[in-house]
């Protein structure tokens, strides 16, 4: 019997009741079924509970049809449950059985919803297997709730959406609206006696938020192009030229911003045309329709973005554009009031990632999961390319885990340059990035551990040949001579960490979950974090990582007050 504790259900709940029988009604049936033996109907009830309580629903709410429950189900990992992959298996299995053994002896419909005549008549004309697809859950649901085929309208179509996503777990409902729309579009040209009716097919693509540059007047374009000249070193002996040139990543991140600011004047009314140039641009009354702008987006909430914004263009105002006295009063009294809203520390998204390996059971799966992966790289026999990709993975984890590096330092590890092999009688491996390799032009050297240099030497000698198709000189290489790129390399370790663990975890939230294992040792030790992550300055250790300390610091006093204290209960 798999009568095991799991935790609380981790996705949302919902009042919507099925329009189709329920698994309310299959664990009825087999509950009061004379013919099950104890021991077989124990265990499906078992797993219908307990299906039911990780998916976050009462059994009443959970349609009893297995394409119903299947993206559900799919988002259950074994890990975060608590349990092992073979006993989440075991209850859908259970689940399966109890399912079709009702349906088989009770003629519970495995179907779902039954057509009406009317919608039974136009889907027996579908001939497109497509449309037939596309459309049928749709059909099903009019026929339940009573609405005519020659009533169906845009408001029809979002119920339905809206029910499926509570009821059925719809993975995409944008997609499934968009997919019933067009399929039933396409019916109405292609069908005969299919309801004339045309359905708008929703665009749920994001509008961009800034415009092409080409709405704007020639002399702003150049005025941008001179300044971001400046910051990036062109003519160093300008009297406006920053005293060390920027990076191109971060002229591009300006060119970006000026972009958006721009845009953002005109969608609050600025003319594009009386932009001119950068000065006109951070004049007092345009900067604040672009700071409006982003503070409503955000629901009247001040984000880092919008403060930043507000320092940058305060920044050109007042060393490039050389504004007046009265005017930089304007803007910087902008990002006086702005820069209390500046939360230090993580992101809530962050957080959760960091909160979710203080879990020593994650902790314990995430460490081990290089060595699991590259022992699957090596037992592999048959698929010698998914072998060197698994071996790949391994070793890419492996190096987040001892050497929280960003990722464009990690995909553009040099072999020539940047992994030094040191001789001796135990030779190990040193990850060596020369400072104008850094994003903060700080050197970084991370001395590899024995055991993670032995893994990256099998590899280097046994996996990374299969995956190299030219004299390739990169430790991640892709097609060509060139190295993986930062997002091939980010998708393929997100995916891999997520199926493995049930967390999704990305490569730069490594660097935050170091930060939290040295605070979890020892509380405020912020200078040791500088250190290993390559910050320049103490101040951006302690404004990305101040907070993370607290929990552990307030664990280890309670430690102390209780240290002499031997409670015991009162029988």
């Amino acid at each position: 019997m798999l009568d095991i504790p799991l935790p609380a259900p981790r996705l949302n709940g919902t009042n919507t009741k099925p329009l189709e029988p329920s698994l309310a009604d299959v664990y009825a049936k087999i509950e009061h079924d004379p013919l099950l033996p104890k021991a077989t109907k124990d265990a499906l009830l078992c797993s219908l509970r307990r299906i039911a309580k990780v998916l976050g629903r009462d059994l009443s709410q959970l349609p009893a049809r297995l394409g119903a429950l299947r993206y559900g189900i799919g988002r259950l990992h074994h890990a975060q449950l608590g349990i092992s992959r073979k006993t989440l298996q075991n209850h859908v299995a259970n689940l399966k059985a109890a399912i079709r053994h009702v349906a088989g002896q009770k003629r519970l419909s495995g179907r779902g919803i039954a057509l009406s005549p009317a919608w039974s008549s136009l889907y027996d004309q579908l001939t497109d297997r497509r449309l037939r697809l596309g459309l049928i859950g749709f059909l099903k649901y009019c026929s339940a709730t009573g609405i005519d085929p020659f009533s169906v309208s845009e408001t029809s179509v979002a119920a339905f959406i809206a029910y499926a996503t509570e009821v059925q777990f719809t993975v995409n409902p944008n997609d499934l609206h968009k997919q019933v729309t067009r399929c039933w579009n396409r019916a109405k040209e292609t069908v005969p006696g299919w309801p004339q009716i045309t359905l708008p097919v929703p665009d749920f693509r994001r509008q961009p938020a800034s415009m092409p540059w080409e709405v704007f007047e020639l002399s702003f374009l150049e005025d941008v192009e001179h300044y971001l000249s400046l910051l990036g070193g062109e003519n160093l002996l300008d009297e406006d030229a920053p005293d060390k040139p920027c990076k191109p990543s971060t002229i591009k991140t300006r060119r970006d911003y000026l972009r958006l600011a721009a845009s953002a004047a005109v969608k609050q009314g600025v003319p594009a045309e009386s932009l001119r140039s950068l000065a006109d641009l951070v004049s007092p009354p345009v900067v604040r329709r672009i700071l409006e702008l982003y503070v409503a987006k955000k629901g009247g909430k001040i984000s880092t973005f919008t403060i930043d914004m507000a320092e940058r263009l305060y920044a050109i105002a007042r060393t490039y554009a050389k504004a007046p006295e009265e005017q930089l009063r304007q803007l910087e009294r902008f990002c006086i009031k702005l820069r209390p809203n500046r939360r230090p520390g993580l992101t809530e998204k962050n957080m959760a990632v960091v909160r979710a390996f203080k879990d020593p059971q994650n902790r314990a799966r995430l460490k081990a999961l290089p060595t699991q992966l590259f022992n699957e790289a090596l037992a592999e026999r048959d698929a010698r390319m998914q072998g060197a990709v698994t071996a790949e993975l391994a070793v890419l984890i492996q190096i987040l885990l001892v050497a929280p590096m960003r990722l464009a330092n990690l995909a553009a590890l040099h072999l020539e340059t940047s992994v030094i092999r040191i001789g001796g009688p135990e030779p190990t491996y040193h990850l060596v990035i020369p400072p104008e390799d850094v994003k903060n032009d700080q050197p970084l050297e991370y001395p590899l551990p024995k055991a993670v240099s032995e893994m990256l030497g099998r590899y280097l000698t046994e996996f990374r040949p299969r995956l190299r198709r030219q004299d390739n000189p990169w430790l991640f290489p892709g097609e060509g001579v060139g190295h993986k790129t930062k997002g091939t390399l980010s998708d393929q370790i997100i995916k891999r960490i997520t199926k493995e663990l049930g967390i999704r975890v990305t490569p730069h939230q490594f660097r935050h979950l170091a930060a939290a294992f040295i605070l979890e040792k020892d509380p405020a030790n912020y200078e040791f974090i500088r250190r290993v992550l390559g910050h320049k300055n103490l101040e951006t250790t302690i404004k990305f990582y101040v907070g993370l300390e607290t929990v552990d610091a307030v664990r280890k006093f309670s430690a102390i007050a209780l240290e002499e204290v031997d409670w015991k209960p009162k029988r």
